[in-house]
């Protein structure tokens, strides 16, 4: 029998959408396949990494202050980022939130990326 579970992780792998999840320091948790595929990096070449540890040092500073306001805030956003991969420069529409310790305080980050750079 398949569980919820199960159908949750064949979602994030089969799809072309970039899933992500970071700690608060930025530290990546989980990358799913197509994280991967974007940056032709393994997720043991990203865990424990941060965005200065592979995209530019700008993009990286960009990143971090969405992160920023994310947990500051305390609720979800959209933005669209540029991604410098190896294929080429994207542009992803993302939607990060944060995600909450049992005490109901932001302790993570999570990031939904759907690269729109043919519709730009």
């Amino acid at each position: 029998m398949t569980t919820q579970t199960d159908l949750m992780q064949s979602l994030i792998n089969s799809t072309d959408t970039v899933f992500f999840i970071k700690d608060e320091d930025g530290r990546f948790l989980f990358v799913n396949p197509a994280f991967e595929k974007l940056f032709e990096l393994s997720k043991e070449d990203v865990l424990g990494k941060t965005d200065y540890d592979f995209v530019t040092p700008e993009n990286a500073e960009r990143y971090r202050e969405h992160d920023h306001e994310i947990t500051h805030k305390g609720s979800p956003l959209n933005f669209t980022e540029w991604v410098d991969a190896p294929s080429g420069k994207h542009k992803y529409l993302c939607h990060k939130f944060p995600i909450e310790n049992i005490e109901g305080l932001p302790h993570a980050l999570g990031g939904i990326a759907i690269d729109i750079t043919e519709q730009v």
